[in-house]
């Protein structure tokens, strides 16, 4: 048998201060005992991160600060069987890193009760590389 191509799964925008696992596939081959994920900037070109790691798991995991926030990066990935062979690179994918956006109640002071079956909640939203919110959602209990 051979190694079969990996399909790398897209990535929602996370914070590059944070651990991140990249989670792909392969289908059919070998078993799988290493992967190599590759990462560039997507302006530049330039490889910025490139690490081998041994693993079973079909993750790869990415040590937090390895990439900086406010940039658009591309990655793909191989894999490698018990016999040091590599598989054709995966799939391309593209995401961006972006700050940890902060919500903030500015209505609200800690440790108060609210008392009345219906408020009117005020909320401030930042995030340092000014990335627009999209949605949101609040379950209050």
């Amino acid at each position: 048998m051979a190694l079969t191509q990996p399909i790398l799964y897209s990535q929602v925008a996370f914070d590059a201060t944070k651990e991140h696992t990249f989670p792909f596939n392969v289908v059919g081959g070998d078993q799988v005992v290493a992967n190599t994920l590759t990462i560039k900037n997507n302006t530049t070109n330039e490889t910025v991160y490139s690490q081998r790691e041994e693993t079973f798991a079909l993750a790869h995991t990415l040590p937090a600060n390895s990439l900086t926030n406010g940039i658009y990066y591309v990655a793909t990935l191989t894999t490698e069987n018990s016999n040091s062979e590599t598989s054709v690179a995966s799939n391309a994918i593209q995401f961006y890193c972006y700050t940890t956006p902060v919500l903030v109640f500015t209505n609200l002071i800690s440790g108060t009760n609210l008392t009345t079956s219906s408020y009117n909640f005020e909320i401030s939203y930042n995030q340092a590389e000014n990335e627009p919110l999209e949605q949101y959602s609040f379950n209050l209990y």
